[in-house]
């Protein structure tokens, strides 16, 4: 994808990329994502309905430092950064015709993670580069869950049954760690750079909260008389622990003409082998079996950048995939079922292709934007009964680094 600054960059993906920074450095960037989901039921049946859900916010980005120390030979780098790296953002909006009520469920997703890392880079020969960082992940997940059913043909005393849900998933910090090597060729100028890493598996403690009203009672009851009733939530809290697997990365770039840059990268993640550390004392958040519900995935990365030769700019333009890995069934102690407990079809993976352009202002001052539009398509449930999303994502990206 486009590469807005080498700085977060590096310090994320490829810590060992760092030594190639010869002027100390200060960025920062901002993001605003955008997502729409729009939802269709029925299959095409006579009750089929569709609905849309919207969720967008403006957030802190990224912000990192570089300092190259002076060395004799080769290359001696320190760096910090941090930076925004896990989007939970995502909503659906259901509408429907059940048993002669008509519903309208929503839910909603907002939260994150963020890494805090410290990195460091080393030239270990003219055309070998070696890094680390030590990452602090933290992060925070809100969803809700709305749920209407409304008696449209006034068979009952009732004429509206609200019942909502809350989550708060609170990832405590823990920690990661990345290494990476970096090769170029040749050894003077380079136009040919290999790059692999290795990032350690975090294991999260998760502090949760979750907020309903008792089971056989609904949030709120609106009556045909016009009398309302409602029903006082109760919170339950526990917390659990969960490992997420290794990653590895390969990649490379190469420079036919000195003005042009073109990157490829792929990226390796087995999700099965997720498992958790300990149960929550409710069974509300580890009853996941991820070596049936997950998917082992593949990511790859495709980039150029051409550097226009009479002004200040760079151009960039790039494609990646980010496959989801969750592939169902939602409840992994039953049956397979096309209709009460389906697997997930995926009709198009996440992917996404982005336009970025970097200007220098001044000999100092660096200005970098990029705009990224990607999308995917599922299906869940048998035709009289499916559940079909088609999602699209924006997201601008605006930043600006000054060298000293």
């Amino acid at each position: 994808g486009v590469q807005t600054c080498a700085l977060p960059i590096s310090v994320f993906y490829n810590p060992a990329g760092l030594a190639q920074i010869q002027q100390r450095e200060v960025y920062v960037a901002f993001l605003r994502n955008t997502k729409e989901n729009l939802a269709t039921t029925g299959g095409g049946t006579a009750i089929e309905a569709s609905a849309s859900a919207d969720v967008s916010n403006t957030r802190f980005g990224s912000l990192g430092f570089v300092y190259p120390f002076p060395v004799y030979r080769g290359a001696f780098v320190l760096a910090a950064g941090f930076n925004r790296v896990q989007d939970f953002d995502w909503g659906l909006h259901t509408a429907g015709f059940v048993d002669s009520m008509t519903t309208d469920d929503s839910f909603r997703h907002e939260g994150g993670t963020s890494i805090t890392s410290l990195a460091a880079a080393v030239d270990v020969s003219k055309a070998v580069s070696l890094g680390m960082s030590l990452n602090l992940i933290s992060g925070e997940d809100r969803s809700e869950s709305t749920f209407i059913s409304l008696d449209s043909e006034e068979f009952f005393p009732e004429h509206r049954f609200t019942d909502k849900a809350f989550f708060i998933d609170d990832y405590g910090t823990t920690w990661t760690a990345t290494l990476g090597v970096m090769m170029r060729a040749p050894r003077e100028d380079p136009q040919l750079r290999l790059g692999a890493t290795i990032t350690t598996g975090p294991t999260h403690k998760v502090d949760f909260t979750y907020r309903a009203p008792p089971d056989t009672a609904f949030t709120l009851v609106e009556f045909d008389d016009g009398h309302v009733e409602s029903a006082r939530s109760a919170d339950f809290r526990s917390s659990y622990k969960i490992d997420l697997p290794l990653s590895f990365g390969l990649g490379g770039s190469y420079r036919p003409v000195p003005q042009v840059l073109l990157a490829a990268s792929v990226h390796a993640t087995e999700w099965s082998q997720t498992e958790y550390a300990g149960g929550d004392a409710y069974e509300l958040r580890t009853g996941t079996s991820f070596e049936d519900q997950y998917d082992d995935i593949l990511r790859y990365h495709l980039g150029a950048e051409w550097q226009v030769p009479w002004v200040a700019l760079d151009l960039r333009a790039g494609y990646y995939t980010d496959p989801l890995p969750f592939i169902g069934p939602r409840d992994p102690e039953r049956a397979i079922d096309p209709v009460t407990n389906p697997v997930i079809q995926i009709l198009q993976d996440r992917s996404f292709w982005s336009l970025g352009a970097g200007l220098l202002l001044d000999e100092a001052v660096r200005a970098d934007v990029a705009y990224t539009h990607g999308s995917y398509e599922q299906a869940e449930g048998s035709a009289e009964a499916e559940l079909h999303e088609d999602v699209t994502i924006d997201r601008l990206f605006l930043g600006i680094a000054y060298q000293f």
